[in-house]
């Protein structure tokens, strides 16, 4: 039988191991007109790598008319890509659910 590995989930500890780097697109796909963000919008994004897909939580940083730059936490390290616009979705931080709840119409009437 085989062994259960535990921590399997945490990242190689040691550093001559390569870590997969995720795609980016090059600046010809992602296009002109780069805006940069004032405060980094929090967004799903999936994230191309050789071989295999994730959708991680992280942060845009710029965009274009096609490409979003994300930013991400990958392995305890800091990570970022140029993905495909479709491949962003927003997503909301849990203190902005709290602050929403806490103004809906609902609320007012208590």
């Amino acid at each position: 039988m085989g062994r259960r590995r535990e921590n399997r989930w945490q990242p190689p500890e040691h550093p001559e191991v390569e870590r997969p780097r995720a795609y980016s697109l090059s600046e010809d796909a992602r296009g002109p007109d780069v805006c940069h963000a004032v405060t980094p919008v929090p967004v799903w994004a999936w994230i191309q790598f050789p071989t295999f897909h994730v959708r991680v939580k992280a942060f845009a940083k710029s965009w274009t008319r096609d490409a979003v730059m994300v930013e991400w936490a990958q392995f305890g390290q800091q990570a970022d890509a140029w993905v495909w616009r479709s491949a962003v979705k927003h997503r909301t931080l849990r203190a902005d659910q709290a602050e929403r709840a806490m103004r809906s119409p609902q609320n007012a009437a208590r």
